[in-house]
């Protein structure tokens, strides 16, 4: 199996104050060789169908997959101590798989850790269609505060979106307990020259778009991301924001896994809803190429194995989405919002999810993806 490589990301819970670990890479394990499917599988061509109110279901054999392999990532993933909330499996428009942890169902929420970056993407990707940015080597000192004079104005959306600010990065921890996490994106010192990739992964620079979004838009986040995508796709999503109002855009969006399924769907279906052009065709290209082509992590999409593209997130959150069999994989940690419910990162509410045990990002989708005959 050709392995990729996912980097943790987004915070973390367990305590009053929580804190995540460390970023880091951790390479795929041989998943156990195929045996085959024990059931005819159809061929197709295969219907398309959209998600109305609610997701219709079929058999994972009417639609292409072997259900023998899709109960093996199950298994996997569901395996005592991963921690595990939900997997989803859908293809051709329906969910062919769709299993929770025992004090869970299909309306309890999941939550996003970085998997929300992808979210983001999408929304600047909008952004530049609609034209309230110039282009993508436009300066972000014309949105944020501060850097519109000096080094930090020769940074660019481009170099925001491709990790090449140049621009330290917080401790990951410091950044989530932070009651401003913007101003602490904002203020980070210039140690290179932008355009030059001095981290490998950066939360702040994604925080940093909230702030572009927001002035180029005239709508925070979660206001753009509800007009343009949540409400024609039907993703209900609540997205977190830190005690002075900033929407965290790197991160922590709460939605159930059938909801953020449809993002899925979204990105399998070239950016179409239906009829509709939700997520320009031309950005879902662009934007996800460096994954699909140059095993890279850009634009915050990752490569996977085996012609896919991955929205991810730290314990195993994921969004995959395998375009050429519209097919996407879904797995989330079990969730509990701590607190007093509402969506504010204080130091009494956080997001609480299990660091899975014995979990692996390319194992599982290696299992899932060998579905396919």
């Amino acid at each position: 199996m050709t392995a990729f490589l996912f980097v943790g990301c987004g915070g973390g819970g367990g305590d009053s104050t929580p804190a995540p670990p460390p970023p880091t890479v951790q390479p795929p394990t041989a998943p156990p060789p195929s045996t085959g499917c024990s059931i005819d599988v159809a061929d197709g061509p295969f219907e398309l169908a959209w998600p109305g109110e609610d997701w219709e279901t079929r058999t994972a054999e009417s639609q292409g997959l072997c259900s023998d392999e899709l109960e093996d990532a199950s298994e996997y993933a569901f395996a005592a101590g991963n921690g595990t909330g939900a997997v989803l499996i859908i293809k051709n428009g329906y969910i062919v798989f769709e299993r929770y942890v025992e004090d869970r169902g299909i309306g309890d929420m999941a939550t996003s850790w970085s998997v929300a970056k992808s979210i983001t993407s999408a929304l600047l990707g909008i952004a530049l269609e609609e034209e309230r940015m110039s282009s993508l080597d436009q300066s972000v000192g014309q949105f944020v505060a501060g850097w519109d004079e000096g080094p930090k104005s020769e940074i660019s959306i481009d170099h925001m979106m491709t990790l090449r600010t140049a621009l330290t990065e917080p401790d990951a921890g410091l950044l989530y307990i932070a009651s401003d996490q913007l101003e602490l994106s904002v203020e980070r010192d210039l140690v290179g020259t932008p355009g030059e990739q001095h981290v490998g992964y950066s939360n702040a620079d994604v925080m940093v778009a909230a702030e572009v979004i927001r002035n180029a838009t005239g709508m925070d986040a979660q206001e753009y991301f509800d007009l343009r995508i949540g409400r024609s796709i039907g993703l209900f999503g609540e997205w977190w924001r830190d005690e002075n109002d900033n929407v965290l855009t790197y991160c922590c969006m709460d939605a159930t896994p059938r909801d953020f399924a449809r993002f899925g769907l979204l990105f399998a279906r070239d950016g179409m809803w239906q009829e509709e052009s939700i997520v320009p065709s031309s950005w879902v290209q662009f934007s996800t190429a460096p994954a699909r082509e140059a095993s890279e992590y850009r634009y915050y999409w990752w490569p996977v194995a085996r012609g896919g593209y991955g929205a991810f997130g730290l314990q195993g959150q994921m969004i995959v989405v395998y375009p050429e069999f519209d097919l996407v994989v879904l797995r989330f940690t079990r969730y509990i919002r701590q607190g007093d419910g509402r969506a504010v990162k204080t130091t009494t509410n956080y997001h609480d999810t299990p660091a899975p045990q014995n979990f692996d990002n390319g194992t599982f989708l290696s299992l899932a993806r060998d579905s396919v005959p």
